[in-house]
């Protein structure tokens, strides 16, 4: 993975916050994903207010959004799922925010 960009999804009517992920950790995230395993969609629903998730875009590798213990990776039409029942690939991604880029008291897991 590399240049990649997170979101988090927190808003509803302001913008989500987002960030560069660097490459050693979009490499973590990777081999991550690699490990994780397959799971029928469609994934889990994501509340409409509230944490709804983080993503992760990668110019290669696609789009991966990590929510309650799933990641979707899209790559132009196709659309995998995995079971991250610990959620860790969501975590990780998460760690790698800047911080005060998500606000305090927000609660995201």
């Amino acid at each position: 993975m590399m240049q990649c960009h997170a979101r988090a999804f927190l808003f509803s009517g302001r913008p989500d916050p987002t960030w560069h992920v660097e490459a050693d950790y979009a490499g973590q995230l990777a081999a991550l994903w690699e490990r994780l395993e397959p799971c029928p969609p469609p994934a889990p629903a994501a509340p409409r207010l509230g944490y709804r998730g983080v993503s992760v875009t990668c110019a290669v590798e696609g789009e991966f959004v990590a929510f309650a213990g799933v990641v979707t990776r899209a790559t132009g039409s196709a659309v995998e799922c995995r079971k991250d029942v610990d959620r860790r690939f969501e975590r990780l991604l998460l760690s790698t925010a800047p911080e005060h880029r998500i606000p305090a008291g927000v609660a995201v897991i």
